[in-house]
């Protein structure tokens, strides 16, 4: 629920259901555009008959399959808007890989040395992707003022629901709690399905704060 008085946006984040290469435990990133699989729709089905989800009056969420068929099951009455930006981080040569094939790959252990914060070979960094879901914030904030702006009906629904869901990746909600709420990017991380509910005051996007966990 948006609270008027303060001016807050509350906003409900949701990582995608699992797909087949999450069960194997392979890197899904960028360039894998799998849909969900059996276990990962009823998982979601299941979160949903508990209500763990909160309402919400405007719906973003990467383009990718995973993210839009997971929306699709959690808020089938909203329209998805769909930012680029908030797509999953690029793990280059280590796409569809999982630790046991990665073993011994110097380039791996490289990656493993450094903490993760080196870039994943021929692929994206952690800093990458925190500025490119960045951009993407800044729109849906953007958007979000001009419809509240331009929309009675949608002020109304604010009394009733959550401001803005967003139903993305893991790596999107890392980098979005670890630029913007002030959290370790790799203490971020959920479960596939489960999320955050975040607090901030409209046009203040460093005063987001964690208002609840969806599990």
């Amino acid at each position: 629920m948006r609270n008027s008085a303060e001016d807050k946006i509350r906003i409900v984040i949701i990582r995608h259901g699992m797909t087949a290469t999450n069960i194997d435990k392979r890197y899904c990133g960028k360039r894998s555009d799998e849909d969900l699989c059996d276990e990962g729709i009823a998982a979601v089905k299941g979160m949903i008959e508990k209500g763990v989800y909160p309402k919400a009056s405007i719906l973003f969420v990467s383009p990718k399959k995973r993210a839009k068929s997971t929306a699709k099951l959690i808020y089938p009455e909203l329209e998805q808007i769909v930012i680029d930006e908030f797509d999953e981080i690029d793990f280059g040569d280590f796409e569809g890989k999982n630790h046991a094939e990665l073993d011994g790959n110097p380039e791996y252990q490289k990656w493993i040395d450094s903490n993760g914060e080196t870039a994943f070979p021929n692929g994206e960094g952690k800093d990458d992707l925190c500025k490119r879901v960045t951009e993407g914030f800044l729109k849906v904030l953007d958007f979000f003022s001009k419809e509240i702006s331009d929309n009675e009906n949608l002020t109304d629904r604010l009394e009733e629901d959550a401001d803005i869901a967003i139903v993305a990746h893991g790596g999107t909600i890392m980098a979005l709690l670890s630029t913007f709420a002030g959290m370790n990017y790799f203490n971020c991380l959920v479960s596939n399905a489960k999320g955050y509910i975040v607090e901030m005051v409209s046009g203040y996007p460093d005063s987001m704060k964690i208002a609840g966990i969806i599990e």
